[in-house]
């Protein structure tokens, strides 16, 4: 059954909350004016990811994390990789809650922010320069400097409309839940490939199970290794290169479940059943069917004595004699 209020509440569990949303907002504000102030004149700092993006969700528990990214535009030309990121990581080092949070990463300099109910937060930053119009390139220790387009992505994600954002927040979803944040599929080849199947003007239940079947049709022609999926906005970068044969085998196989599992819970007439496989692939904050309450029998009023009952007291039964 297609269960649109129940995919309502399953939007609203999942979607970050206001708690998030603040400390989110409130760190890159502050880091923004941070590196503003630092970096050389004309220097850009902006964020990419989820959050932009509009397909961040909040972590399936406190376990979990959310995250931010942001770049830094101001490195010059003939500077190596290394020497961005370290340079980016010791600028942050003068301030004294910066220098407690950093971690060393090898494509960006992150800050490890303390735990709250939602989950572990954190914001990773990297320096980048710029290439050409639209086109930046970033680091990445021990690789050089690759190109990206953060900005361009992002105004692709949001021209795919309201229901690509919907559907692509249920798919991370069942991702996190079923395989896990970091060993399961990136979310941006989640999304890439999304595109291709969802149903712009269809339901919640009906562009989920097309994205499944799409997507699975598409990668079982590939069994043993992942094929190549291209950057929407950088034709040139392959957004598969990175996934190894395991993990890629792997994921077919929760895949084809998720596939099975969907169009079962679409198809199925029966509401409460259609509720529990519906929360078997997205987890527990897919909303439980409701409690129907069971109609209770009239209640028969009892039939009152006839007028005179009580009006003549009762005697025992003559004896009778025989014989």
């Amino acid at each position: 059954m297609r269960l649109d209020t129940a995919f309502d509440e399953f939007f609203a569990a999942i979607v970050l909350g206001s708690l998030p949303e603040g400390r989110i907002k409130s760190a890159y504000d502050r880091l923004f004016n941070y590196l503003t102030s630092n970096l050389p004149l004309g220097s850009r700092v902006f964020a990419q990811g989820s959050i932009p993006n509009r397909t961040a969700v909040k972590p399936p528990d406190r376990f979990g994390e959310y995250d931010l990214d942001v770049v830094a535009v101001y490195v010059a030309t003939g500077v190596s990789a290394e020497a961005a990121l370290d340079g980016l990581e010791k600028l942050l080092a003068l301030d004294s809650d910066y220098a407690r949070r950093i971690e060393h990463k090898a494509p960006c300099v992150r800050l490890r922010y303390a735990d709250d109910e939602e989950g572990k937060f954190r914001i990773d930053i990297t320096p980048a320069r710029q290439l050409k119009t639209g086109v930046l390139e970033i680091p990445r220790r021990g690789e050089g400097w690759h190109e990206s387009n953060p900005e361009g992505y992002t105004r692709w994600c949001l021209s795919q409309g309201e229901q690509f954002s919907r559907t692509i927040r249920y798919l991370k979803r069942w991702r996190d839940v079923s395989q896990g944040q970091r060993q399961g599929i990136k979310s941006i080849v989640l999304q890439v490939l999304t595109a291709q199947y969802y149903l712009m003007n269809g339901g919640d239940a009906e562009t989920v199970v097309r994205a499944f079947q799409g997507i699975d049709q598409y990668l079982s022609a590939s069994p043993n290794s992942a094929p190549e999926v291209c950057n929407p906005v950088l034709a040139n970068e392959n957004l598969t290169a990175r996934w190894s044969n395991d993990q890629y085998r792997g994921f077919l196989r929760h895949l084809g479940i998720a596939r099975r599992l969907a169009e079962s819970a679409l198809n199925e007439p029966d509401e409460t059943k259609s509720y529990s496989l519906w929360q078997q692939l997205f987890g527990k904050d897919f909303p439980s069917a409701p409690r129907r309450s069971t109609p209770s029998l009239p209640v028969v009023p009892p039939v009152p004595p006839p007028p005179d009952f009580g009006s003549h007291p009762q005697r025992a039964p003559r004896r009778e004699r025989y014989g």
